[in-house]
């Protein structure tokens, strides 16, 4: 992974990589709030000028979303932001809240899980399409 910016803010780290690609990576003992979410997106949309991305996210050690930024993370607001999303799980506990994220918010966009960087990435690259060039 090349990364070409990143950019830190208090809840995260934001990595713009090739191919728009950006890896969001949630630091350690943390319950993201709304703004904090709200926070990356408008970081995100003020590097890319609002171009969308393909977004891989990681979280860090004893870190959750609140309910509330959950059903944000896949409101309108993230739809024209984020193409697609792939989200490395950790670990069984984690792998429960991303289905959470997913079942019960129900995202407008691709989104999977995965054991590694590696393999969200090769799907992130397959979803490229899905950004207006």
């Amino acid at each position: 992974m090349v990364v070409e910016n990143t950019i830190d803010l208090e809840a995260c780290t934001i990595s713009f990589l090739e191919k728009d690609t950006v890896h969001t990576h949630f630091k350690d003992n943390r319950t993201v709030s709304t703004e904090e979410v709200q926070a990356m997106f408008d970081a995100i949309e003020a590097a890319r000028k609002g171009r969308k991305v393909l977004l891989m996210v990681t979280v860090g050690n004893d870190t959750t979303m609140s309910s509330e930024s959950r059903a944000y993370a896949s409101s309108e607001v993230s739809n024209r932001l984020i193409a697609a999303d792939a989200i490395v799980v950790r670990d069984f506990g984690h792998q429960l809240a991303a289905n959470v994220f997913v079942r019960h918010h129900k995202p407008a966009r691709p989104i999977k899980m995965f054991p590694d960087k590696e393999s969200a990435m090769e799907w992130l690259k397959s979803q490229h399409h899905l950004i207006d060039q």
